[in-house]
C-alpha cells in the first residue's frame, strides 16, 4: 500500500508538471523523485533536487531485489507494475546496490539532461558530505549549497547581564514546567527532537546516568517521539531511570513543545547526531544564548558551542567516548568562556537574502545545461492499453517470466508457479516484507534491557537490532546445519558461517605455494623459464578477478565459494598427482599455472562475503579480521613452503583436500543470505573516482611488486649455499611469527582510528 501511494503521488505530480509546464521544476528529497519518469520527451523539464536529509532516500531496507542467474525475479516484476514503468526503467533509475531507490531516479534523471547540475544540499558542509561519502552522489560536478535561512534573534544586541538574568528566570520556570527540582546552580542539558539513530538519542541515554551521577549540578530534560529501534531503546532504557534521578532527569517520549522563554533556561543542546543536514535544533537554542554540545558533522558546528569529530560512524564506543569528552569538557568551561560562547551565539546570522540569491543560482544552472533527453518511453502501459487489453490480461504480460515458445515451453509447474503470483496481486499479499515487527523489536530489546541492567552490562542499540537480525534469520532456516552455522562462535566473536569462510580463504593460496614449490622449480629450469611462469600466473590472475566478479553479479555467493573450493582440489591435489608425462611440455605447465593464477583470485570472494550478516563495528571489526585471517595465510603458506622442502608435499594435499571438501559442503548449506542475494549491479567507474579507492589500488600495486622477490627467496638462499633443511627452518619460524606480527599491526591500525577523544571549541 505504502508504494501504491508513492507510485499515484509521483504519476500526480508529473501529470501536474506535463500541464503547468513550469521553467523549473523544484523536487525536495525523494518523495516525488521518480515524477520525471512520467514525462514525455515533450514535456520533460529542468530540475533541482534540494537534499533536506539524504540519509532518508525511499529505499527498501527489507530485501535484496538482484537478478539471480540473470533472471529477473518477481519482486522486480512487482514494482514494475505498481509504478507503471518498464523493468529497465526500474533498473536503470531506481535500483542502487541493490535496493529499490527512489531518490536515484532524480539523480540520474539530472545527470542525463543536466549533466548533473542541479543536486543541492541544505548547508555548505552537508553538500561537501554528501559529495565525499555517499556513493549515489559520486562523480557529480558539484552540489550546490543552499544554506537555510531564519530571522535573526531578538537578543542580537543584548550583553552578558541580560542573558544571565534571562537565564535565571526561564531555568525557574522550565524545572516548575518540567518537575525538576527547584535548583538556581544547576545545568539543564537538553534534547527535544525526534529519537532516531541518525540524531545519536541512543548515545544520550546510554550516557544519561553517567552524566547525571558525575555532575551532581546537572538537571536532563529529554522530549521527543520515538521513530525507529534505536528510539525505542532509548526510551527503554530512560524509562528505568525516574526512581534513582527524580527531581533531576525529566523524560517524555511524545511530541513536545516548548516555548522559548522556556528554552533560554538549559545550559546547553545535546546535539550528537551521526548526520545531519542543516541543524534547526542548534540555531534555535544558540539565538536564545544556548550553545550546543555535540558532532561537528553535516551541518553542525555552525553555532559556537563543543563538538567532537567523528573518527568513525560505524563505532557506538568510538561515538559514546567522544560525545561523553565534549559534555565533560562543556559542564567544566570557565564561567567568562561559556558567557561570552552563548553571547557570540545569540549573534549568528543566516539571512534570507543570501537563501535567495544562492535558489536563483541553482534554477539558472539548471536551466542552462538541461538539453531533453530523448529516449524510448518508461511507462509500462497507458491508461488506454490498459482499458483495451483488461486488468487481468495486463497482470498476466507483466509478471510473465517469459513467454512459450516452440522450442521452449512452459512447464506446468511453471504456468501454475505464475498464476499463484496473479492470486497474490489480486489478494493484496505483500511482497516485501518486515522480517521484525517494530513492536516485537520493542519487546525483544525491551527484555534485552531488562537481562542487561541486571548484569550490569547494557549492549547498544546498533548490536541488539543486529543480534535481533541474526536471531530471525536463524529461526527461519530449516536446515539443523545452517541453523549451526548462524551461531556464534569464541563467544560472540563471529558466526560459525565466518569461520568456514575465513578456512576458505586462509587455504586459498594455491597458485603462490605451487611457485614456491621445488618441483615447479626443478620442471622451469628445463621447459620454460621461471619469468614465463610468473607472467602467466599472473595474466590468468587479472583474467580471474574480471570473470570471479562477473560471476558475482548472477551466481549466488555460497555457490561461487563452493566452486572455488572444488577447483582448488582439482589444481592443487589432483593435477599435480597426475603422471609426470603431463607436465612434459611447456604448453601444459604454463597452462596449468594460469589456470592457477585464475583460481587463486577466488580467494577476494571469501574476503568480501567474510563479512556478510555483520552490521556492527565498521573499521575495527574490519581491521582485526583481515589481520587474523591475513596472518593465518601467511602462516599457512610458510609453512607449505617448509613441508614443501622437508619432501612433506603430501601433507600439503591431504590438509588442503580436508579443508576444501569440509567446506564446499558446508557452503551448500548456508544461511538464505548467502544463496538468495547476488553482488549488486554497478557502473563500471561507479566509486572508482572515491581516493579510498584510487589508494586501494595503489597498495595492490606495491603489494604484487613486493610478491616477486618475496616469492623467490629459496631460489636465492640456495644459491647463496643454504641447505633445504635451513630453508625449511626458516619458513617455519617466518610461519608462526607471521599471524603475531601481523595482528599486532592491524590492531595498532584499529587502535590508531580511535585517537583522542578530544572536544574541540
Amino acid at each position: 500500500k505504502t508504494l501504491r501511494y508513492f507510485s499515484l503521488w509521483n504519476q500526480a505530480v508529473a501529470l501536474l508538471l506535463s500541464e503547468l509546464r513550469p521553467d523549473v521544476y523544484h523536487c525536495m528529497d525523494y518523495h516525488a523523485a521518480m515524477a520525471p519518469l512520467y514525462l514525455s520527451p515533450e514535456t520533460q523539464l529542468p530540475v533541482i533536487l534540494v537534499l533536506h536529509n539524504a540519509d532518508y532516500m525511499g529505499v527498501i531496507e527489507t530485501d535484496f531485489i538482484c537478478d539471480r542467474f540473470w533472471k529477473t525475479v518477481s519482486h522486480l516484476r512487482r514494482l514494475s507494475l505498481i509504478f507503471n514503468v518498464e523493468i529497465s526503467t526500474i533498473r536503470k533509475y531506481c535500483m542502487f546496490e541493490g535496493r529499490f531507490n527512489m531518490l536515484k531516479a532524480c539523480v540520474t534523471y539530472i545527470r542525463e539532461t543536466q549533466a548533473g547540475h542541479g543536486i543541492c544540499g541544505v548547508a555548505y558542509n552537508y553538500a561537501v558530505e554528501l559529495e565525499r561519502e555517499k556513493t549515489l552522489f559520486a562523480g557529480l560536478p558539484h552540489l550546490i549549497a543552499l544554506d537555510n535561512a531564519t530571522d535573526p534573534s531578538d537578543d542580537a544586541n543584548a550583553e552578558i547581564d541580560k542573558l544571565r538574568s534571562q537565564r535565571f528566570e526561564s531555568k525557574a520556570a522550565l524545572q516548575k514546567y518540567c518537575g525538576l527540582d527547584e535548583d538556581p546552580g544547576a545545568k539543564i542539558l537538553i534534547f527535544i527532537g525526534r529519537w532516531v539513530k541518525q540524531k545519536g538519542v541512543d548515545h544520550i541515554a546510554m550516557l544519561t546516568p553517567v552524566f547525571l551521577r558525575s555532575h551532581p549540578e546537572v538537571q536532563i530534560v529529554l522530549a521527543g517521539p520515538p521513530d525507529d529501534s534505536c528510539g525505542l531503546f532509548a526510551g527503554e532504557l530512560l524509562a528505568g531511570l525516574g526512581d534513582e534521578f527524580k527531581g533531576r532527569l525529566f523524560v517524555c517520549t511524545k511530541f513536545f513543545k516548548l516555548t522559548e522563554d522556556l528554552r533560554r533556561g538549559a545550559h546547553l543542546c545535546f546535539t550528537p547526531s551521526c548526520s545531519e543536514p542543516f541543524g534547526y535544533v542548534d540555531v534555535e537554542f544558540g539565538l536564545l544564548g544556548v550553545p550546543s554540545v555535540g558532532a561537528a558533522i553535516g551541518g553542525l558546528g555552525k553555532m559556537p558551542g563543543v563538538y567532537f569529530r567523528q573518527q568513525n560512524s560505524d563505532d557506538s564506543k568510538s561515538l559514546i567516548d567522544s560525545f561523553f569528552c565534549s559534555v565533560d569538557h562543556a559542564l567544566n568551561l570557565p564561567d567568562t568562556e561559556y558567557w561570552e560562547m552563548a553571547l557570540n551565539a545569540t549573534k549568528a546570522d543566516f539571512p534570507f537574502d543570501t537563501w535567495r540569491a544562492n535558489l536563483s543560482g541553482s534554477y539558472s544552472k539548471a536551466i542552462t545545461n538541461f538539453k531533453s533527453f530523448a529516449g524510448e518511453g518508461n511507462l509500462l502501459f497507458d491508461a488506454q492499453q490498459h482499458a483495451d487489453a483488461g486488468t487481468r490480461e495486463v497482470l498476466n504480460e507483466a509478471m510473465a517470466p517469459r513467454k512459450a515458445t516452440v522450442l521452449r515451453r512452459m512447464s506446468s509447474t511453471a504456468q501454475v508457479a505464475h498464476q499463484m503470483r496473479i492470486l497474490d496481486i489480486d489478494e493484496d499479499a505483500e511482497f516485501l516484507t518486515q522480517p521484525v515487527s517494530d513492536d516485537r523489536t520493542h519487546e525483544l530489546m525491551r527484555e534485552a534491557i531488562f537481562q542487561g541492567q541486571m548484569k550490569g552490562k547494557v549492549k547498544d542499540a546498533e548490536q541488539l537490532q543486529s543480534q535481533i537480525c541474526q536471531a530471525d534469520q536463524r529461526l527461519t532456516e530449516r536446515s539443523h546445519m545452517t541453523q549451526w552455522l548462524m551461531k556464534p562462535f569464541a563467544r560472540g566473536l563471529c558466526l560459525r558461517i565466518h569461520v568456514v569462510i575465513a578456512l576458505g580463504y586462509i587455504f586459498s593460496p594455491v597458485g603462490e605455494t605451487l611457485l614456491k614449490s621445488m618441483d615447479v622449480r626443478a620442471r622451469s629450469n628445463t621447459l620454460a623459464s621461471e619469468h614465463a611462469l610468473w607472467i602467466t600466473f599472473y595474466m590468468g590472475a587479472g583474467c580471474g578477478c574480471l570473470l570471479w566478479l562477473f560471476l558475482s553479479r548472477g551466481i549466488p555467493p555460497n555457490l561461487l565459494m563452493a566452486s572455488s573450493q572444488l577447483l582448488n582440489i582439482i589444481f592443487f591435489v589432483l593435477v599435480p598427482s597426475l603422471p609426470g608425462e603431463f607436465f612434459e611440455s611447456p604448453f601444459s605447465t604454463l597452462t596449468y599455472l594460469g589456470l592457477c593464477g585464475l583460481q587463486s583470485t577466488s580467494r577476494l570472494l571469501f574476503i568480501v562475503w567474510n563479512f556478510n550478516e555483520d552490521f556492527h563495528g565498521g573499521f575495527q571489526v574490519a581491521a582485526k579480521r583481515i589481520g587474523v585471517l591475513e596472518s593465518l595465510r601467511s602462516c599457512v603458506g610458510w609453512i607449505s613452503v617448509n613441508l614443501s622442502y622437508a619432501g612433506l608435499e603430501f601433507i600439503n594435499r591431504n590438509l588442503v583436500l580436508v579443508v576444501s571438501l569440509g567446506t564446499t559442503v558446508l557452503l551448500f548449506k548456508a544461511p538464505q543470505c548467502y544463496a538468495s542475494y547476488v553482488l549488486p549491479s554497478t557502473g563500471i567507474l561507479e566509486g572508482m573516482t572515491h581516493k579510498s579507492f584510487i589508494l586501494l589500488v595503489f597498495a595492490e600495486f606495491l603489494n604484487m611488486l613486493s610478491a616477486y622477490p618475496s616469492q623467490t627467496y629459496t631460489l636465492w638462499w640456495t644459491l647463496n649455499g643454504f641447505e633445504p633443511g635451513e630453508i625449511a627452518g626458516f619458513a617455519l619460524l617466518t610461519g608462526f611469527m607471521a599471524p603475531v606480527m601481523l595482528t599486532a599491526i592491524f590492531a595498532l591500525l584499529a587502535k590508531m582510528n580511535r585517537w583522542g577523544p578530544w572536544a574541540m571549541r
